[in-house]
């Protein structure tokens, strides 16, 4: 996971107010990869160099298949060998395709997410996964709940609404997606916990159907959702505040 001073050394030409937002998706991309089933990779801008980006971060999904055995952190690439990255640059917008991975002879679908701070292109997401992964097996509620969110803040990503300007993060403290995933709407009503959700909310002495309730009603205070019981809850009222600005 890069800090803030590898971010420097990349000699992006970003500002520190521009690392920091880079910093702050990489805090919270572990739950995206989880969310996505898929390796994500965070392209930067080479300073003064057109048509260069740099690897500056790299992470796994623990929900699926990784396709990078190798660490790719510092590997410099240009717009001929990864031209979607490239584009979604230029564009300021999602680019979806395919790429070959090198070495291995095969092919990778790639969404390419320009990641956007104060109207201004700093940078490329890009989820990569084994094509056609989603249509390989027949999705249950938990994989549709999971790709839903991941596209909702792919869009806010873009608009430069995620990750949350004025939510400073510990990076050690933030939970991955298998650790529960709670949705609630911006009342703070639940519409989907997933198994292991459910399952800390028993432990922490929250019984029966949970689907409807509010936090509050359940006598759950948000700090308990964020560390003590290990639920992933920030991102999901501001999804929906959120969801209209990326439109």
């Amino acid at each position: 996971m890069a800090t803030l001073a590898e971010l420097t050394r990349l000699d992006t030409g970003l500002s520190n107010d521009q690392l920091r937002h880079l910093q702050r998706l990489i805090a919270w991309w572990g739950i995206l990869a989880d969310l996505s089933f898929s390796d994500l990779l965070l392209f930067v801008p080479i300073n003064n160099q057109g048509g260069e980006f740099a690897i500056a971060s790299q992470i796994r999904p623990t929900t699926g298949q990784t396709l990078y055995r190798d660490d790719h952190v510092g590997l410099r690439v240009s717009d001929v060998d990864r031209p979607l990255v490239a584009r979604a640059y230029e564009l300021r917008k999602v680019v979806d395709g395919e790429v070959p991975i090198k070495p291995a002879n095969r092919r990778a679908s790639v969404m390419c997410i320009p990641i956007s701070h104060d109207g201004e292109v700093i940078g490329v997401l890009s989820r990569e996964l084994i094509p056609n992964f989603a249509e390989r097996r027949d999705p249950g509620e938990l994989e549709r709940t999971y790709l839903e969110a991941f596209h909702q803040l792919a869009k806010m990503i873009a608009a430069g609404t995620f990750p949350f300007a004025d939510n400073e993060v510990d990076m050690e403290e933030i939970p991955r997606v298998g650790d529960g995933l709670l949705v609630v709407d911006p009342e703070t009503r639940i519409q989907y916990a997933s198994p292991n959700a459910l399952s800390t909310l028993h432990r922490v002495g929250v019984l029966g159907n949970v689907a409807g309730r509010r936090l509050e009603d359940l006598g759950i205070k948000h700090p308990v959702i964020g560390s003590e019981a290990g639920i992933l809850r920030a991102v999901v009222a501001e999804i929906e505040r959120n969801e209209t600005a990326v439109q």
